[in-house]
């Protein structure tokens, strides 16, 4: 009888905060776009109007370049905190707008983030996420996670000048990871993911220039839901030394030149170049002066005398 009491009771405290909860929360109201459906407290309801308006333009942004994808709708969930968010990710989020589930075709919305909307920061984010459902769906093997993630990146257009030099810093100082570390797992602090983030998108977009300068990412994937074809792409990323060629080419042909415009731009090396372009532009200004008072001086011996002429 107690334990039955004690159920009762339970019971009651957690519909009561429930209760709360969704008080604070406010009513839920559904939403709906052409291609996204989704609940929202009713207070955000212009807010998730917005959020439609960008899964809509994020959505083409990937249609651009995967003609094929977004065929399924795919669930947009509104997670009220940024605690809950996490939680239901178990704590393991790139983003911390919005972060996918593949197995379920679902993009959670961290809804206390959103709440300072940020349209591109969004744009891009679901961009990402909806590549990752993508992926999940059509290839049927698994790809590496620097493959997934840099795939992710490129087509949501998550790169800069910034990124860039930051990945010639990471050569520099012996902080790139092997790309064999990099195809199941990240690192779990927040400085090393975002090497591990750097490093796979330019990875990505080296292969795409190497391998898929015509058809770009279209043929990449192509090329790995071809799961059959031992010459495809999945045979060569499980290949060890195709893989270690392709990263050796990698630094030489795209991280090194970064590097070498890192060491010339950094500061300590500009003052040096400054200074040694002073050095140098002094010195050529000796050299052209003292050609200068040579050629007056010849002037002045032979061309302003008597030079022998009868006017």
């Amino acid at each position: 009888m107690r334990i039955f009491q004690a159920i009762v009771c339970f019971v009651l405290v957690a519909f009561m905060f429930a209760g709360l909860a969704l008080g604070a929360e406010g009513n839920l109201v559904q939403l709906e776009s052409a291609h996204f459906r989704f609940q929202v407290p009713e207070k955000d309801r212009r807010l998730g109007d917005a959020i439609l308006n960008v899964a809509e333009s994020a959505r083409k942004t990937v249609l651009d370049q995967m003609p094929s994808a977004m065929e399924e709708r795919i669930g947009l969930a509104w997670v009220p905190t940024e605690r809950e968010f996490y939680r239901q990710l178990g704590g393991r989020a790139h983003h911390t707008l919005a972060a996918a589930v593949p197995s379920i075709r679902r993009v959670y919305l961290n809804g206390e983030q959103l709440q300072r909307l940020d349209r591109m920061a969004l744009h891009q984010t679901l961009a990402h996420e909806f590549v990752h459902i993508y992926l999940g769906r059509v290839v049927g093997k698994p790809i590496p996670r620097w493959l997934n993630e840099g795939l992710a990146m490129y087509v949501a257009g998550e790169w800069s000048l910034t990124d860039a030099a930051s990945l010639a810093a990471d050569s520099l100082f012996g902080r790139l990871f092997p790309v064999a570390e990099l195809a199941d797992r990240f690192p779990t602090d927040p400085v090393g993911q975002q090497e591990a983030y750097r490093e796979s998108y330019s990875l990505t977009a080296y292969l795409l220039n190497r391998r898929y300068s015509k058809d770009g990412v279209r043929g990449l994937v192509a090329d790995l839901t071809d799961n059959g074809d031992k010459s495809g792409l999945h045979a060569l990323l499980s290949d060890p030394d195709w893989l270690a060629g392709f990263e050796r080419d990698w630094q030489q042909q795209w991280v090194r030149p970064g590097r070498v415009v890192l060491m010339l731009t950094s500061s300590g090396m500009f003052w040096i170049l400054v200074a040694l372009l002073c050095i140098a532009a002094y010195a050529r200004k000796r050299r052209t002066g003292k050609r200068r008072e040579a050629r007056w001086a010849v002037e002045e011996e032979f061309g302003y005398h008597d030079d022998g002429f009868d006017d």
